[in-house]
């Protein structure tokens, strides 16, 4: 998540927490009787961040009774990130992949021809050079995502690979207004062939990619290297089309 959207949930906290249901903006009035059946007038909301590596981003109690969201803000969210070898294990041990498809997915993360990141400088390849040159790989890795899109998906939006705490609801927006959903009603409409991402390798509505592939060199983003990321690229306008659904 960028800066500004750890400013944007510490905003939200700070005007949530400890205040009265009555003295909150309309806003946040309708979402929360959304999400708790009687939230009260007078009941007084409690909200924190919650800490950790977790797909949740805050957490919300009133009365004892407490909802874990999902809080998103701006365009082109990164919505997942993990090492590249940690996510070809989970397959391995999930899908029981290939070798061949575990070295696909290798070669498009680290795009120098190498399986380890370890080849030149110049062998670097940007994701549409790559996918050019490398038809048949980039199609190995589409064909296998959308047969698990939805596991998949969810894994990468809701659950996470060392979450502890999974969003009852995803909330867009900010502390004056907002739109919102449950994350299984989200989920669908992710998984959905039609909302399909235009991206090189789509997984669903997201889109699988490298975090960096660093093609010029430089110190400052070779960490980044060997990283998975997927994008909600257009996660701004499709959540509001979602939630006027």
């Amino acid at each position: 998540m960028s800066q500004q959207g750890f400013a944007n949930e510490d905003i939200i906290i700070a005007y949530l927490n400890n205040k009265k249901f009555k003295f909150l903006n309309s806003n946040w009035q309708k979402f929360l009787k959304s999400i708790f059946l009687n939230p009260g007038n007078n009941n007084k909301v409690f909200c924190s961040k919650k800490a950790g590596q977790n797909k949740s981003d805050i957490i919300i109690t009133i009365n004892k009774v407490s909802k874990c969201i999902s809080v998103k803000s701006g365009t082109g969210n990164s919505v997942h990130q993990e090492p590249v070898e940690e996510f070809i294990q989970f397959l391995k041990e999930t899908y029981k992949i290939n070798e061949e498809l575990a070295d696909n997915i290798r070669l498009f993360i680290w795009g120098d021809g190498t399986l380890d990141g370890h080849g030149k400088l110049k062998d670097r390849l940007s994701a549409p050079e790559f996918s050019k040159q490398n038809p048949q790989i980039i199609k190995n890795i589409r064909e296998f995502f959308r047969r698990n899109k939805r596991d998949l998906i969810e894994r990468f939006v809701i659950t996470g690979s060392k979450s502890k705490s999974s969003p009852d609801y995803i909330y867009y927006g900010n502390r004056s207004s907002g739109v919102w959903k449950r994350t299984d009603e989200g989920l669908l409409w992710l998984c959905e062939d039609s909302n399909e991402s235009n991206g090189a390798i789509p997984v669903g509505r997201l889109t699988f990619q490298a975090w960096n592939r660093n093609i010029n060199g430089g110190d400052k983003s070779e960490k980044k290297r060997g990283v998975i990321q997927l994008k909600w690229g257009t996660v701004g306008e499709d959540l509001k089309s979602i939630f006027s659904e």
